[in-house]
């Protein structure tokens, strides 16, 4: 072996011993209480289960109703919610695609289905009506999406704001409940073509 060669492996093994020495001695110096809470204030934040391109999927009598495709979810132990990051729900009436909701984050509760989504909320539907909103509440028991927030739902050229809303997911039914403004063109009769 080369002098220069020995000469690196020896300062190299130096490096090391005085690193663990400096390790050692900052253990020595701990405080082991607090130590221990902080490994447990890590444990608690960090979830139980993990699952990378989840899928949950609703149907009734063998029928899609939804199905909800996310990034990443996270279970958190003592929790019945489970963290969602990033959110696509597909929503289905008599297994027919009639409306898609996005948004950048979520929680899902397994057994009652309902699901809260947050940042960049979006809900289009197959024929192009479109609400946009920061939060949205679905309740799965009744079909309905809901919030307390600002909303903006958008049909053609006509544009409804207001805070507060109640709809159906296929955006059928909607209702905004408070400080409404409403932008809506009124379309002229066409003529008959009497040819």
């Amino acid at each position: 072996m080369s002098k220069q060669r020995h000469t690196i492996l020896v300062s190299g093994l130096l490096a090391l011993l005085l690193a663990l020495a400096l390790m050692a001695g900052c253990r020595e110096n701990s405080n082991p209480a607090a130590e221990a809470e902080v490994d447990k204030s890590l444990s608690e934040n960090l979830p139980t289960e993990q699952f990378f391109d989840y899928r949950l999927v609703e149907t009734n009598v063998g029928i899609r109703k939804w199905v909800l495709v996310s990034d990443q979810m996270n279970k958190y132990s003592g929790q019945k919610d489970v963290e969602l990051i990033t959110v696509h729900i597909d929503f289905y009436r008599d297994g027919a695609h009639f409306s898609t909701l996005t948004s950048d984050s979520g929680t899902a509760n397994l057994q009652t289905k309902d699901i809260f989504t947050w940042g960049n909320v979006v809900v289009i539907t197959q024929d192009g009506r479109m609400l946009e909103t920061e939060e949205l509440y679905f309740n799965n028991t009744e079909q309905l999406i809901h919030n307390d927030v600002f909303d903006r739902f958008t049909r053609q050229e006509d544009v409804i704001e207001g805070i507060g809303l109640e709809a159906t997911p296929d955006l059928e039914y909607i209702e905004i409940k408070r400080q409404v403004e409403a932008d809506v063109v009124d379309s002229e009769p066409m003529e008959s073509d009497s040819r």
